[in-house]
């Protein structure tokens, strides 16, 4: 009888997962951007700075001899376990090397290269397609696109199940992938037992420790609280740590235990910062560029597990890079300090006006969501983009709200999914 339940709640997790894949995305996101297995060299041509490598989509790129010889992946130049370099090419590659003699091997599936000196440079066909100049994002993020989303999003939101992410490699990559490129997904069938945040963490990496914990922190209503986040008012949208010079990237919650269905308030709210910075920008540009172009003062001061702490960061409120694309967004009026930058105030008006407008964006119900995340569900933020908050409430009788929380640092995210990536042999 254990056998047969147990093999049906496999098949139903298979089928949530099946669900879930298909009704928020397809699996090509798995391999976006990745060089496929089938591209192979059709033919090269030696040029006066730069190897012309025709590929068998029809594609050319062109490669300039010192990138490839910088770039040498034979042992004498590339360390094999390491997988780092072993030469400085300022001290040992002339900046105008040429190629004496460039031959496709394996049936277009290498390059064997000859250089002045005799050495030989051998790349998989794979690695070039991957590595190809401009073929990349300079940003670290990972190889899929961002997914903006409005006020109709809860019904569109990846879901995952929880115990599939423990188990199933291709699950838990996909999860990851979706947190990257729509900021908020929830995992289901979590169940109200404590320390499934830490099992979840325990699958990826450590949380990050901060003036609030060592690790995973319980969320729940007492007095004299360090933090709005322990008392019953109001939070309005906001980024977790944006008093830390580096903040948190991912922020996880789990919900143990939640005020019942019919109680007043305690809802919780999110919103896709990315996006309204983006109509932001449509509407109003100069009150955009004043936020992406100022700093902000974050301060928090008071005592917590680890002691009393006195923490200050400054960051603007839209960062943008230099491609114009939009990398953070830092809003937390809680936290806000008084201090602003001395090029400002002459502008302060304006500043205020820019804030006013991006603050009245970021509520309103057309690009917010607003529902109660029950016990035994899990949120997975990204807390510099997606904004998150909380309606009032007051507790009844029994009613108690209780859950578990941690941050994580994106490097850490990212490194896992490019781990999984290698092993279910999606990548290089």
């Amino acid at each position: 009888m254990y056998s047969l339940f147990s093999k049906f709640r496999q098949t139903a997790r298979l089928h949530f997962l099946r669900f879930s894949s298909v009704a928020t995305n397809s699996s090509s996101s798995l391999t976006h951007r990745f060089s496929s297995p089938s591209l192979r060299i059709t033919s090269v041509q030696l040029k006066e700075k730069k190897l012309s490598i025709q590929w068998n989509n029809s594609n050319t790129v062109d490669l300039p001899y010192v990138f490839l010889r910088d770039n040498c992946q034979e042992p004498e130049s590339f360390d094999q376990v390491a997988r780092q370099r072993l030469f400085n090419p300022a001290f040992t590659v002339d900046l105008n090397i040429r190629a004496t003699d460039a031959q496709v091997n394996e049936d277009g599936k290498q390059l064997t290269i000859t250089w002045p000196d005799g050495h030989h440079s051998r790349y998989k066909s794979t690695w070039l397609g991957r590595h190809c100049i401009g073929n990349t994002t300079m940003s670290g993020r990972l190889p899929v696109e961002t997914v903006h989303w409005e006020g109709d999003y809860y019904d569109k939101m990846p879901r995952f199940d929880f115990e599939m992410l423990l188990e199933d490699d291709r699950c838990l990559l996909e999860c990851l992938l979706k947190v990257e490129s729509h900021g908020l997904v929830l995992l289901e069938n979590v169940g109200t037992q404590l320390n499934q945040v830490k099992r979840f963490c325990d699958r990826i990496y450590y949380p990050k420790p901060s003036i609030y914990g060592r690790g995973v922190m319980t969320v729940e209503n007492k007095p004299n609280a360090s933090s709005l986040a322990y008392l019953s008012v109001e939070l309005s949208l906001h980024n977790e740590l944006p008093q830390y010079d580096y903040s948190c990237g991912l922020h996880i919650l789990h919900f143990i235990h939640q005020l019942s269905d019919s109680a007043a308030g305690g809802k919780t709210r999110f919103c896709d910062g990315f996006r309204v910075a983006e109509v932001l920008r449509e509407k109003n540009r100069a009150a955009f560029d004043l936020l992406s172009q100022y700093p902000v003062q974050f301060v928090d001061v008071g005592s917590d597990l680890v002691g009393d702490y006195d923490m200050e960061a400054w960051h603007n409120t839209i960062r943008v890079s230099s491609s114009g694309e939009i990398t953070e967004v830092n809003y937390n009026n809680h936290c806000r300090g008084p201090r602003i930058p001395s090029i400002l105030v002459d502008k302060i008006y304006e500043w205020y006006a820019a804030y006013y407008e991006f603050s009245h964006l970021l509520h309103s119900p057309d690009y917010m969501i607003e529902f109660r995340v029950q016990p035994g569900q899990m949120t997975m933020i990204n807390n510099r983009r997606v904004l998150h908050g909380r309606s009032a409430f007051k507790l009844q009788d029994n009613e108690y709200r209780y859950g578990e929380v941690c941050y994580m640092d994106w490097d850490e995210i990212r490194s896992k999914a490019r781990v999984l990536m290698k092993k279910l042999s999606l990548t290089l």
